[in-house]
């Protein structure tokens, strides 16, 4: 049965930069290890520390062949000197870390003999987390060949906003390095400057021009998708990323509000693809990023209408 003691007294025989005021004793069994902290305040870190089992942090050390009588350990439970004298274990606290700080890394100084040795040893542990980010941007159609200007196709790029919500799962491999895969609800809005109705026929889309006019036609569309992302860069410092996505699309419809404010929605697949796909990019600092999405496929199905790619740009707050 382990149990953790504390006492107030010194240790007369600790040398002479080691004047502690408190101390923890670990008892495991018939074995006996004596903690001291630097000052009082660091005593309740380290109480903390061992209720929590992160005080294993130090202990692991302990039977490490390359330790010698003497010691200097910086981990994840702070700074420490392990002394080992006449059959006793002793650990010396010169600070204490407040929990729930990572270290990223194991630095051990040994002094045996009047030598000193410094092997160092780094490490990461991959772990994961979570975020949830926005989308607001807007929609540009790029025809394969030709321009838009002019033709009924041609878009009011302030109106055709692009809009997407995405909760991401956050792999980090380094302080530098982490991957992004997770889920994406996006709109795409695609506004006219003319004044278009779309109709589906036989033969593919039909775009005509409403002769009584309109104040605004619009053609917008609902994917879910599927993002994958690798950052480069401190998360909340300069990042770089580049991926890419699928998406199927759950949802389509055009809008047209006519001159007299009657408004009319017609749900219908107006030749859309059902799949896209393509790359991604961002470039940010902190929570706030610029971004472009580049449909690597044809917003329309081949022969019906168009061969066009949709480029989305935009800030993504994440």
């Amino acid at each position: 049965m382990t149990c953790l003691l504390l006492s107030t007294s010194s240790w007369a025989d600790a040398p002479a930069e080691m004047n502690p005021q408190d101390s923890l004793i670990v008892q495991f069994g018939a074995s006996k290890i004596i903690i001291y902290v630097a000052s009082k305040a660091d005593k309740e870190k380290l109480q903390e520390m061992y209720d929590s089992g992160a005080l294993r942090n130090s202990l692991r050390y302990l039977e490490a062949d390359q330790l010698a009588d003497t010691a200097l350990v910086k981990d994840d439970s702070g700074e420490y000197r392990i002394i080992k004298k006449n059959g006793e274990t002793i650990i010396y606290y010169d600070k204490v870390k407040d929990m729930g700080r990572n270290s990223n890394g194991i630095f051990i100084n040994i002094d045996r003999n009047n030598r000193q040795d410094k092997p160092s040893k780094s490490s990461y542990k991959t772990y994961m987390g979570y975020d949830f980010g926005i989308d607001v941007g807007m929609n540009i159609m790029i025809p394969k060949s030709g321009s838009l200007s002019g033709t009924l196709y041609e878009l009011n790029p302030l109106r055709s906003n692009y809009i997407a919500l995405n909760f991401m799962s956050r792999i980090n491999f380094s302080k530098y390095v982490r991957a992004r895969i997770g889920l994406e609800v996006s709109w795409y809005n695609f506004s006219f400057t003319k004044d278009v109705q779309l109709n589906m026929r036989d033969t593919g889309l039909e775009l005509t021009i409403d002769p009584n006019g309109l104040q605004k036609s619009k053609l917008a569309a609902t994917y879910l998708n599927l993002p994958v992302m690798l950052e480069v860069g401190r998360r909340w410092g300069f990042t770089f990323g580049v991926g890419g996505y699928v998406g199927y699309k759950v949802d389509s419809w055009t809008k047209a509000v006519a001159s007299n404010g009657n408004k009319q929605k017609d749900h219908d697949g107006y030749y859309l693809n059902n799949f896209r796909y393509g790359v991604s990019t961002q470039l940010g600092l902190r929570w706030i990023k610029l971004f472009a999405n580049y449909d690597l496929n044809s917003l329309f199905v081949s022969d019906k209408a168009p061969n066009m790619n949709v480029l989305s740009i935009g800030v993504r707050f994440m």
